[in-house]
């Protein structure tokens, strides 16, 4: 039973390549996400299905730590990885494509909680308490949408603006 779907895109002036970089640049995700408090790679190599990684993550007064796990890599364009919190398991999947005129780039990002592990009184909970964790997942990937462009428009050499990028979502 799927808690919730939130999709989330931006355009970015890079290319998909730098995005990737910017997405798999796991030992330093503390410094490029404001949400994450801290990360640590448990896996040794370069990142694709199975690299794992923890991450300490400050939201909706939450603080806690999550064990990630890349469950598809397709380089430079998709990734998915997947995570699980107490009975819920929540997979976000991360697409890069090229703007139709060739000049920048669009990511989309799709969260998908899905809550069939929990039990009826949890499932009541969520009922009342989803709407709140529905928005305010949906602030924090916002946020990290707009720090990942940050970071690859840095790393392309561009101009930094705040909040240039364009959210949505559906």
């Amino acid at each position: 039973m799927t808690g919730h779907v939130i999709h989330l895109n931006t355009t970015i002036d890079a290319s998909p390549e730098t995005i990737w970089g910017v997405l798999t640049d796991l030992p330093h995700t503390a410094e490029i996400l404001s949400s994450v408090k801290s990360a640590e790679l448990i896996t040794d190599g370069e990142y694709d299905v199975g690299t794992t990684w923890r991450e300490e993550r400050n939201f909706f007064g939450h603080h806690g730590e999550e064990e990630l796990h890349v469950i598809e890599s397709e380089p430079p364009s998709r990734t998915l990885h997947e995570t699980r919190l107490r009975h819920d398991r929540i997979r976000t999947a991360y697409l890069i494509e090229r703007t139709a005129d060739g000049t920048a780039s669009r990511l989309l990002i799709t969260a998908t909680m899905d809550v069939s592990g929990r039990t009826k009184s949890e499932l009541m909970r969520w009922n009342v308490l989803g709407r709140h964790s529905f928005e305010s997942t949906r602030r924090m990937l916002i946020r990290d949408l707009e720090d990942i462009r940050i970071e690859a428009e840095k790393r392309e050499g561009r101009p930094q603006e705040a909040d240039k990028g364009k959210h949505r979502a559906s």
